[in-house]
């Protein structure tokens, strides 16, 4: 494979899309009089010089990956938990996202199944795509984003020029710009960026590549990305209203209407495109978490779809599977939304020490 910027951007488009549907509305629409522009700002600002110090990076080892960069540089002490750590963290992020839009599926679309019934048949689904090859997640991923990449697109555009659309409570919202960010909201906002840490498993299929072109353009489309979901369900449910709704863009694509569509309610596209890029996130989390995981066994390789090889995905995505239905049956909404929102703010911390590695690794033995 030789398009690593065409694929290094779905990864990028994936992540803000989920992300922002998910965790920026709710938890920056709580802080939104206390400092929540400001974290986008300067979310983007943080999130950006990650990517690109990672990515800078990881390029001076064409062809491979994460583990095998760690194998080189670093003594068993170090790599394997620190390896450990990062594939636990694919696996909860993935996990999370799942227990989310099954309560979201639960509540709104079928509130007669059991949670864990429905949760149970999303990871056996989801399992199965994440223990695929590498090559065949990243052709999954091109074509799910090249669906629902326009469709969401359009929502934003329908929602932005809705007549229900207050803009005078956007402008409310502008008055507390200049007021300093809080940790959880800054961490949230940097969280829309990490896509960039899938290439730390991709990489090794692009043996060939040593540039990522229009980087240039992440910044731009991951602000506007994070401040249309912010601002959308404000001006939309209202300035004080908004707070009043546990999954907000599900109840901003409810209040938007389509006239002359052959479906009156933006809601139905909405929740197909989150089923599609929800499957996605977690396909691919897992893929990256699976083989970071595995790679800390002895005479371990790359997953090939071949049996010896995908055995340690199946055992780690299986046992991932088991914990995801586990926590999702034991949490209630709020309960997930506290987890999600502690999750966040932990996260950038390990983020900004594989980042700081990988850097360290590659002045010390770059190989070209």
């Amino acid at each position: 494979m030789k398009s690593l910027s065409r694929y290094f951007f779905y990864a990028l488009i994936l992540t803000m899309m989920i992300n922002s549907i998910l965790y920026v509305p709710r938890i920056l629409i709580n802080e939104r009089y206390e400092g929540a522009l400001m974290s986008l700002i300067l979310g983007t600002l943080i999130g950006s010089i990650l990517l690109y110090i990672f990515t800078g990076s990881l390029l001076k080892f064409p062809g491979m990956g994460l583990p095998e960069i760690f194998k080189l540089s670093l003594h068993k002490s170090i790599y394997i938990p620190s390896l450990l750590i990062l594939g636990t963290s694919g696996f909860i992020a993935g996990g999370l996202v799942l227990i989310n839009f099954t309560f979201i599926i639960s509540r709104y679309l079928n509130p007669e199944t059991p949670s864990y019934i429905l949760l149970l048949l999303f990871v056996f689904v989801v399992g199965f795509g994440a223990m695929q090859s590498s090559k065949t997640v990243l052709y999954c991923a091109e074509i799910v984003l090249i669906l629902s990449v326009p469709l969401l697109l359009f929502l934003i555009i329908k929602a932005l020029t809705n007549k229900h659309m207050s803009y005078d409570a956007v402008k409310v919202i502008l008055d507390y710009t200049w007021m300093f960010a809080s940790w959880k909201s800054l961490t949230v906002s940097t969280y829309a960026f990490v896509g960039y840490l899938t290439l730390s498993i991709f990489n090794r299929t692009f043996s060939n590549s040593t540039d990522i072109k229009y980087r240039w353009l992440i910044p731009i489309f991951g602000f506007g990305m994070l401040l249309s979901t912010f601002i959308i369900p404000i001006g939309t449910l209202g300035t004080d209203g908004v707070n009043d709704y546990i999954f907000t863009w599900v109840s901003t694509a409810e209040a938007i209407q389509m006239k002359y569509a052959f479906i009156d309610h933006v809601v139905y596209i909405f929740l197909l495109i989150f089923l599609a890029i929800t499957f996605l996130y977690t396909m691919v989390t897992w893929h990256i978490a699976s083989e970071t995981i595995s790679s800390c066994f002895p005479r371990s390789s790359p997953n090939t779809s071949s049996v010896t090889t995908v055995l340690p995905n199946a055992i780690s995505c299986g046992l991932m599977g088991i914990a995801t239905i586990v926590t999702g049956s034991l949490l209630g909404e709020d309960d997930l939304f506290r987890v999600s929102s502690f999750w966040m703010t932990i996260r950038l911390p390990i983020d900004v020490f594989i980042v700081l590695t990988v850097y360290v690794l590659s002045k010390r033995r770059p190989i070209l």
